[in-house]
């Protein structure tokens, strides 16, 4: 039988009991039927380090922020200055299957269209298959970073997944297919008609996180009201939240949407996201007058659209609100996990206009994404790290009539 254990601070038993129950608060899900959405290799090599400073983060290949200094004229923490993370420091719960150790471990996020019953997830449940033939699983599984009851539709595994090789490369190992199955738990999915056993379940992809980076696999508008789900696990997320919508914008929000991606965005792969940087990344596309399309790029910028005016207010979901000691900068504290709202003001019948969010990638001004393990603001010579994602365009649900959440 596996064991629940903490790898590097102690918590309270209570905290790791909370992480494993299974509980969900208008957690949302992303289509009627179960379904994997994302299982690409993130990143390679930079998990459970024996030491967490420049010399062991450069070994590994990872990057480290050196010079990094805080406006706020706090001392900078190590997760700041880089996305690697020792074995004694870690600081997360995870379910780590027997004998395992995590050294010099990979990482890869799994995302479900359907929250996950947390209490079910075991790394006996994944089975991987890399491109050369060979079968492995994970040495360890569990929801952090998505571990809010109104997210947890991502499982983050640790193991000998993998190397920085690109497809086509001699060499080159990374994870192929995906199948869940019945391992010592039976991991479990909840959605709009109850549980379903996520047994069966597959996916396969031809990419690695070193040919291509982070993308988009889900878009969704509901309404704001009274945030729920939000925490909910003593003594976690105290450094980056309250962060949601109502938080950072007050009354003004009235519409939230959510994008799901298929691993953490970073601009680099180290610092945090703002909530002031939408025009930075994205954009959304829209039904303007006569059938045409808008492009809503600026916030704080009225559009008319087909059916009347809307603007876009910033981004929720990251970390705090600028004040009070909290700064956009490059030591902005964000959540880091696989979800970020664009919250939207204006005319509910304009709300309705919207049909793609977008990220435009390198080209026309705006820059890419990274996961975890990408260059930071210094990368070391000689290093590969992991690539930017593409442009891409995801189509936006409208879920203001039936907000496609679920709570348990």
């Amino acid at each position: 039988m596996t064991v629940l254990i903490v790898l590097g601070v102690a918590l309270p038993k209570l905290v790791l009991v909370q992480l494993q129950d299974g509980r969900l608060d208008a957690a949302d899900y992303w289509s009627s039927t179960a379904s994997i959405l994302s299982a690409g290799l993130g990143f390679d090599g930079i998990i459970g380090l024996p030491a967490l400073d420049e010399a062991s983060v450069r070994a590994a290949g990872g990057s480290w922020f050196g010079d990094l200094s805080c406006g706020n004229a706090q001392t900078p923490s190590t997760k700041q200055r880089t996305s690697a993370a020792a074995s004694d420091g870690i600081g997360s719960g995870f379910v780590v299957a027997p004998g395992a150790g995590i050294n010099h471990d990979d990482g890869l996020p799994i995302v479900f269209s359907w929250p996950v019953d947390t209490g079910t997830v075991d790394p006996g449940d994944f089975q991987f298959t890399l491109n050369t033939g060979r079968v492995v699983f994970p040495h360890a599984a569990g929801m952090l970073p998505n571990w809010e009851r109104n997210e947890r539709n991502t499982v983050v595994v640790f193991g000998d997944l993998g190397n920085r090789g690109r497809p086509g490369e001699p060499g080159a190992e990374f994870p192929v297919r995906l199948d869940i199955v019945g391992g010592p738990q039976q991991l479990t999915l909840v959605g709009p008609g109850g549980s379903a056993s996520a047994v069966g379940l597959s996916w396969t992809t031809d990419r690695s996180g070193y040919s291509e980076g982070p993308q988009l696999v889900g878009a969704k508008l509901n309404r704001v009201d009274v945030p729920q789900g939000e925490g909910g696990v003593h003594l976690l997320g105290g450094d980056q939240m309250p962060n949601d919508e109502v938080a950072l914008y007050g009354s003004a929000a009235q519409y939230r949407l959510r994008m799901l991606t298929t691993g953490g965005f970073s601009p680099d792969g180290v610092t945090g996201m703002r909530p002031d940087e939408f025009a930075r990344f994205f954009r959304l596309r829209a039904t303007g007058p006569a059938g045409s399309t808008v492009m809503l790029t600026e916030t704080g910028v009225t559009y008319r659209l087909a059916h009347g005016d809307l603007k876009v207010l910033g981004l929720s979901d990251l970390g705090k609100k600028a004040g009070g000691g909290v700064v956009y900068d490059d030591c902005y504290v964000e959540d880091h996990d696989n979800y970020i709202d664009v919250i939207l003001a204006g005319d509910e019948a304009a709300a309705r206009d919207l049909t793609y969010l977008e990220i435009p990638g390198l080209p026309g001004g705006y820059d890419a994404l990274f996961n975890p393990g990408g260059p930071g603001p210094h990368p070391f010579p000689g290093v590969r790290y992991t690539a930017p994602g593409p442009p891409e365009l995801q189509p936006v649900t409208i879920a203001l009539d039936d907000p496609m959440r679920v709570s348990r």
